[in-house]
């Protein structure tokens, strides 16, 4: 069957979405996502703005991050630099992209860790039930009464002191971790749903073990809740990155929001004002980003919030 026709005039004319190329698909659904989600599509773009300063840092950035020259310290906007210095001369727009990299490291790190066991987690308990459930949920409520916060102050601090540790792969591992047991509770709830669909029954008739299942009819059905999870995790993880920085827990010589809020924010706020608004302005900005684009997202991937 042909997938294109050819119009009177030499074009192609698609028949139907699906005939269309991938390419053409991804913009067909990016303009109908814009349409109907305006701002989500803005978080959206915030999003892809951060992710694409993170990974051209060096190339966007007009200075290296930790250049520094002491006759321009704590300057105003110049033509040189567009948001001013810092006390020792260096650049803080050039610090604010690099320091992008930091949030969205530890942010995706941890936010992938924190959903993958939690997808582990919640399907499997959900979908055997029974003794093993409450066993697993008793565990998850213990979980979920730590303290989170102080849990990470108290891992970073003991990390901290240790050599040749690296401390953004110790703040991944340690979000990521402590977010395991709140996400795996709302996919457990689908999982309840799903697992006396009519088609799981029908894989389970045609002799389909558990782990079939599980992979191929619940997983794929909790996977948009999973998405949507994660992207409203992100703003969450980014403001715990940057506030465990601004306690002074974020990684050494390298620029981090959090850190510089901390450090030449409250040292020369009264000097230099742009020193403690310009990162809290990204931090707020990305936080932001982040949520209205998991919450349009999550409009639109669950059936009952649809219109």
């Amino acid at each position: 069957m042909a997938t294109r026709v050819t119009s009177t005039a030499g074009e192609f004319v698609y028949r139907s979405p699906s005939d269309r190329p991938l390419p053409l698909r991804m913009v067909y659904a990016l303009a109908r996502f814009a349409r109907r989600k305006p701002l989500g599509f803005v978080g959206l773009l915030m999003v892809f703005a951060l992710i694409f300063l993170a990974i051209f840092a060096p190339q966007v950035a007009p200075y290296a991050a930790n250049k520094q020259n002491i006759r321009h310290s704590l300057e105003g906007s110049s033509s040189a630099h567009w948001l001013g210095t810092d006390g020792l001369g260096r650049d803080v727009l050039s610090r604010l992209i690099f320091g992008a990299r930091i949030s969205i490291t530890v942010g995706f790190g941890a936010v992938a860790i924190g959903a993958t066991g939690a997808a582990v987690l919640g399907i499997v308990s959900g979908y055997f039930g029974g003794t093993f459930d409450k066993i697993v949920q008793r565990f998850v409520d213990a979980w979920q009464a730590m303290p989170y916060l102080v849990i990470l102050i108290t891992f970073m601090g003991i990390v901290s002191r240790m050599p040749n540790v690296n401390i953004v792969l110790a703040l991944v591992l340690a979000m990521g971790i402590l977010s395991i047991a709140g996400s795996s509770r709302v996919i457990r709830s689908q999982v309840l749903t799903l697992k006396g669909a009519a088609f799981v029954e029908a894989a389970e008739s045609m002799g389909a073990g558990h782990t079939r299942i599980m992979l191929r009819c619940i997983l794929p059905n909790v996977f948009p809740l999973m998405l949507v999870n994660a992207t409203v995790g992100l703003g969450g993880v980014i403001l715990a990155e940057a506030t465990l920085s601004f306690l002074g827990f974020g990684p050494v010589g390298q620029p981090s929001w959090g850190q510089m809020l901390s450090v030449e924010g409250r040292q020369y706020m009264r000097a230099a004002p742009g020193l403690a608004v310009y990162p809290g302005l990204f931090i707020g900005a990305a936080v932001f980003g982040f949520n209205i684009f998991g919450d349009a997202l999550r409009d639109v991937l669950d059936p009952r919030l649809r219109k």
